[in-house]
């Protein structure tokens, strides 16, 4: 009969839900009782943000409270339902100690505190509720209260169709509002997104509990909001949900239509509070220009988009790979390229070129990438050249000029080197090497922190990289908003991957780079050797766009029928975002440097865009374009 009657809730429960996704209207429920997420009709107007905000709110209350008894790791606590407790709401548990007395008055101020523990609420009953208990031992007087700010993790995620002109307002709202209650600590689920997709969870399966569990566990997500955009009816439609402690049912659900009165944030694009506060600063940023460069009106900075370029150099031969940098030692930028036997360095003064110096040795190989880097302290730019031969591998050098020409530092290295700014000076300072392999080329997962001593490289240390990466192609930024400093590159599936260590924060859905050079590796498998080939990347760039201390990351996406196309990857309330532009550069964009602005101003980018002239894409020119302060 109990089995009937069950069956029985279950039928109705379907019905309704097949009732509900059949009609058009928006969906709400109070915190702790979920809905389907789909859009009824005829039923009451759309949520408000504002209200979503509320309930949100409302889920994590402010409790004050004390343990009535304690059994083994369960407590009863003297507070019930009326006080908007929901399982999985994590409270801290404390003990008062001696009263704290003004020495002079007497008066007292308070009591010492020693903090025990936490509490994590199960069961919520009318006049009581009962919690998982972790810490010292407890007792009953002790008392439970929540403390600070309710960590909550943002998590954006979004269904085919689902334009990004309608997200970016939407999270933007959300996340301002939620900001200004001064109830939240928010913190953006990038690693989160990631995962999924390497877990190839979807979002609808994630929404209804999928991996939930497994995923708040790994990123310590304790509260997670998820904001699922998906296309109904044609307009873009959020379901809102709010996972707490892990449990794969929400502890709030609500659903409804993407107003279309919002509109994209101005001015804030990597989410640092350094914009808002200050309303002063000016409005167009090198961020909004070139997210608008070659764009319709109504993307990020309307009209206003124009950006002032300048031919600073046409040279008669590719361009094989190309660094910038401010040096040190004069504060003169320079540039350094390669048009792979050759390396030449040239001083930016008054926005054109004059030849610095320039090296050419007869070796076997071919140079496939230059960087700058000051790795021996003086202030003085090294060039760190990886240079390979089919049949001998590696051959890698580095270069300096300490008595004011070019001369070999360090030669003969059997790795591919890549020099790196880990603490975001704005000049490399630390060499990483990475060991060649004939079957794959580069190592898989390894790479080794170098310094030079007494002419040659030695190993200070190994550094954690994931499995995917590779030293070309590759830069630190730190897109993730964070202190500690991330690694970018380009994976052989030509993917933006985002890492620190070997946790992957962020992986672009668009493919990124090409136009590098193409490696040939002979193996002896066979009589004569059989020729394996691998495709370099670019090197992306990391710099701060906006000036609020977070940097952006540009990176060249050279496609076989149409070039002048960049990726630009930066930090918006929804998270790191993806959005492509067209420079309108006639040729490959086969590399992309920067010049700080003079006074804390904008910085100039630098494109080496070059077209060859047959279709080998043996010989061409190369035209260095650099992007002029705005006036």
């Amino acid at each position: 009969m109990k089995l009937g009657r069950i069956a029985l809730i279950f039928l109705a429960s379907a019905l309704l839900e097949i009732f509900a996704a059949a009609n058009s209207g928006a969906q709400t429920s109070s915190p702790g009782t979920p809905t389907s997420g789909g859009p009824p009709s005829g039923g009451p107007p759309p949520v408000s943000i504002g209200a979503l905000i509320d309930q949100a709110v409302a889920l994590f209350p402010r409790v004050e409270t004390e343990i009535l008894e304690v059994q083994g790791r369960n407590v009863t606590l003297a507070v019930g339902r009326a006080s908007g407790l929901q399982p999985g709401i994590v409270l801290e548990v404390v003990r008062e100690g001696r009263e704290i007395r003004h020495p002079r008055t007497g008066q007292v101020l308070g009591n010492a505190e020693q903090s025990l523990g936490r509490a994590v609420i199960a069961q919520v009953s009318d006049r009581f509720s009962t919690a998982q208990y972790e810490g010292e031992p407890a007792q009953p007087g002790d008392r439970v209260r929540t403390t600070g700010k309710v960590k909550l993790t943002l998590l954006t995620l979004t269904s085919l169709g689902v334009k990004s002109s309608g997200v970016e307002p939407m999270t933007n709202e959300i996340y301002e509002g939620l900001s200004r209650t001064g109830h939240f600590q928010l913190v953006f689920g990038e690693q989160i997104a990631a995962w999924l997709t390497q877990e190839k969870i979807a979002p609808e399966e994630f929404v209804q509990g999928k991996g939930v569990t497994e995923a708040s566990g790994r990123f310590k997500a304790d509260n997670l909001l998820v904001l699922h955009y998906k296309m109904v009816d044609r307009k873009p439609f959020l379901d809102a949900r709010v996972f707490v402690m892990g449990r794969s049912a929400p502890s709030l659900t609500t659903s409804f239509f993407v107003p279309a009165s919002l509109k994209a944030p101005v001015g804030r694009f990597s989410g640092s509070d350094k914009v808002a506060q200050n309303p002063e600063r000016k409005p167009r940023s090198l961020l909004q220009r070139l997210l608008g460069w070659g764009s319709d009106t109504s993307a990020y900075s309307s009209a206003e988009t124009s950006l002032a370029l300048k031919e600073i150099a046409r040279l008669s031969y590719t361009v094989v790979s190309m660094d910038v940098a401010m040096t040190p030692a004069d504060r003169i930028p320079r540039v350094v390229i390669t048009d792979g036997q050759k390396v030449f360095v040239y001083k930016i003064v008054n926005q054109a070129f004059e030849g610095d110096w320039t090296y050419s040795e007869r070796a076997f190989g071919r140079i496939f990438s230059v960087q700058f880097a000051d790795l021996t302290g003086s202030g003085r730019l090294e060039v760190v050249a990886n240079r390979y031969d089919p049949r001998t591998g590696m051959n890698s050098f580095i270069l300096g000029v300490p008595k004011g020409k070019p001369e070999v530092l360090v030669e003969d290295i059997e790795s591919i080197l890549m020099a790196v700014d880990e603490q975001g000076g704005g000049v490399k300072k630390t060499l990483w090497a990475q060991r060649f392999r004939k079957e794959t080329f580069f190592t898989k997962g390894q790479a080794d922190e170098m310094v030079i001593k007494n002419g040659s490289l030695v190993k200070v240390k190994s550094v954690p990289v994931p499995d995917t990466f590779r030293a070309t192609g590759a830069t630190f930024t730190n897109v993730n908003g964070k202190t500690s400093r991330a690694l970018a590159f380009i994976d052989e599936q030509n993917r933006l991957r985002v890492s620190v260590g070997t946790e992957e924060l962020y992986r672009s859905g668009s493919v990124v780079g090409g136009g590098g050079e193409k490696i040939e590796v002979i193996r002896d498998v066979e009589r004569g050797g059989r020729s394996y080939f691998f495709q370099l990347e670019p090197t992306p760039l990391a710099i701060d766009l906006d000036g609020d201390g977070v940097e952006e990351i540009i990176v060249p996406q050279n496609q076989i029928d149409t070039g002048g196309l960049i990726g630009i990857i930066f930090r918006g309330p929804a998270g790191l975002r993806f959005q492509q532009v067209n420079s309108g550069f006639d040729g490959m964009i086969r590399a992309i440097g920067s010049i700080p602005g003079e006074d804390g101003g904008q910085p100039s980018l630098i494109a080496a865009v070059v077209r060859y002239k047959n279709f080998l894409k043996v010989s061409g020119e190369t035209q260095l374009i650099m992007t002029l302060p705005q006036e």
